[in-house]
């Protein structure tokens, strides 16, 4: 199951994202928590030299990452212009109230030709019903269902704020959808419900819905 769930996630866009490096590329976590973006990276970049910010303290974060504790909302990156070749910021944007200064670090921080990727839960996932199936082991059915939301996004929200609020020109955004995965997604959704768990029904749902969506920005040199 690890090595068919393994296959399923490298189609994500995450994994084709980071598919374009060099197999030893300084990247930034944004918003790192305990590591589950690094943890998925490193199988495809196992070389990867990692950084993190989030507002953990430092033992709930793997030591692979070289952390710092930063509220990004409010203070600078603790990083030199032109440090990284790639920033990771996914499910991060939505509990901001000042996205665009953390927009304009990440525009100084990218080295040129790097590049961001960032994920956030589309607007749409404000109009699903809140999901009352074993609400105890938590897990957003609909955008409020996690009260530390404060945003939801659009796909155009997200180009303004990778192109006015970083700098970067814009690759692409769109959403975020595993076709691989797709066809899958109903037995998992019953699954959950006979095993009485909630995980599987939601992360199911999410790639069927296209409940996030993603922005891919690179970092040109007219744009710096």
């Amino acid at each position: 199951m690890r090595n068919v769930s393994r296959l399923f996630r490298s189609f994500s866009p995450l994994a084709k994202f980071c598919r374009q490096f060099e197999r030893s590329p300084r990247i930034l976590d944004l918003g790192c928590g305990t590591g589950q973006n690094g943890k998925f990276v490193r199988e495809i970049l196992p070389e990867v030299e990692f950084y993190g910010v989030d507002m953990l303290p430092p033992e709930s974060v793997p030591e692979f990452y070289r952390y710092s504790f930063v509220d990004i909302d409010n203070e600078n990156l603790p990083y030199p212009d032109e440090t990284f070749d790639a920033i990771v910021f996914t499910h991060v944007i939505e509990h901001l109230t000042h996205p665009f200064r953390v927009g304009k670090e990440i525009g100084r921080v990218l080295k040129t030709g790097g590049m961001v990727y960032v994920e956030t839960p589309n607007w749409t996932s404000t109009l699903v019903p809140s999901f009352g199936f074993r609400r105890d082991q938590l897990h957003p059915f609909n955008f409020y269902d996690d009260p530390t939301h404060s945003k939801p996004w659009s796909k155009q929200g997200l180009f303004v704020f990778l192109y006015q609020g970083c700098g970067l020109h814009v690759v692409r955004v769109a959403s975020v959808r595993n076709f691989m995965k797709l066809p899958f997604d109903i037995g998992k959704i019953v699954f959950g419900f006979l095993s009485g768990q909630r995980a599987p029904i939601v992360y199911s749902f999410w790639n069927l819905f296209g409940w996030s969506i993603f922005g891919v920005a690179r970092k040109d040199q007219e744009e710096c």
